[in-house]
């Protein structure tokens, strides 16, 4: 750790500020239509992992209306940009199966359903912008940024964060490996492996905030995190859309016009695309 580091104060401040002003300059974006809903869910993802995984530097009644904000705000992006993620699934999906496999309009009609479900989330997120929950949400996001609310534990050297990094770490680790003991006992493990691609996340994000004292042992964590991310990211991706595939084929698999055949094809592979999960994770085990 670098001994010119300074304070936790200094080196959490920093990085929250970062979030802060990526959050706060997207109002415009959004509302003009720009693809920057990703950008602005994962700064919202940042500052509440900094405030879990380091609470104990700020006065707890401040983070939890914090908390309670980003949260809200959260969801509503989250609606949007899940769409826009199985859009992309499903076209790479189309993309790869053949032809004489595609019966009826699956590809339209595919497109046409989440169309129809992107725009509603991005009504509600857009409604959302012209609400008073967002304006307190901004000016409270305004002040996190100009003072954050550090308790006096924050005055520590910033090497007092490392502790609370392992913490953090440790929590992957029990996560995946409670989540591959579940799985390779033919137990539910979906949800336990979406928490411990959660905990993942926050590892790597505070990680992250330590990056400027750290150097290049921060970037060989976060690149590490990022890999098993991606892997549980993919994941979780094909058991939402399998779920989206069960359902559309289920519901218009029987109208005029429509075959349920493809949809179940596509079903098919989505399930078939989990299978090589515990392979896949040996690395991080």
């Amino acid at each position: 750790m670098n001994n010119k580091a300074g304070s936790v104060r200094d080196l959490i401040a920093d990085y929250l500020s970062e979030q802060c002003t990526v959050i706060i300059d997207s109002e415009a974006q959004l509302r003009a239509g720009e693809n920057v809903v990703h950008a602005v869910r994962v700064a919202v993802r940042r500052m509440r992992s900094t405030i879990r995984v380091f609470a104990e530097f700020f006065e707890p009644s401040e983070a939890a209306h914090l908390e309670e904000g980003l949260v809200w705000w959260a969801g509503l992006l989250g609606g949007v940009r899940d769409m826009d993620i199985l859009a992309q699934r499903q076209a790479a999906l189309l993309d790869e199966l053949p032809g004489e496999l595609i019966l009826g309009p699956v590809a339209s009609t595919i497109q046409v359903e989440l169309a129809t479900q992107r725009k509603q989330a991005a009504d509600a997120m857009t409604e959302a912008l012209d609400s008073e929950r967002y304006r307190k949400l901004i000016g409270l996001i305004h002040r996190w940024r100009s003072d954050p609310p550090f308790t006096s534990a924050a005055d520590a050297p910033a090497d007092a964060i490392d502790p609370l990094i392992k913490k953090a770490k440790r929590k992957v680790n029990r996560r995946l490996t409670k989540a591959a003991a579940a799985r390779l006992a033919g137990e539910p493990s979906e949800e336990l492996f979406h928490s411990a691609r959660k905990a993942s996340k926050r590892h790597r994000y505070a990680v992250e905030a330590a990056l400027p004292v750290w150097g290049s042992k921060a970037d060989k964590i976060i690149s590490q995190r990022k890999d098993l991310q991606d892997l549980l990211g993919n994941y979780q991706d094909s058991i939402v859309s399998a779920a989206f595939l069960r359902e559309l084929g289920t519901r218009l698999g029987i109208r005029s016009g429509q075959n349920g055949f493809s949809y179940g094809v596509l079903y098919a592979r989505e399930v078939q695309a989990g299978e090589s999960l515990l392979d896949d994770l040996k690395s991080f085990l």
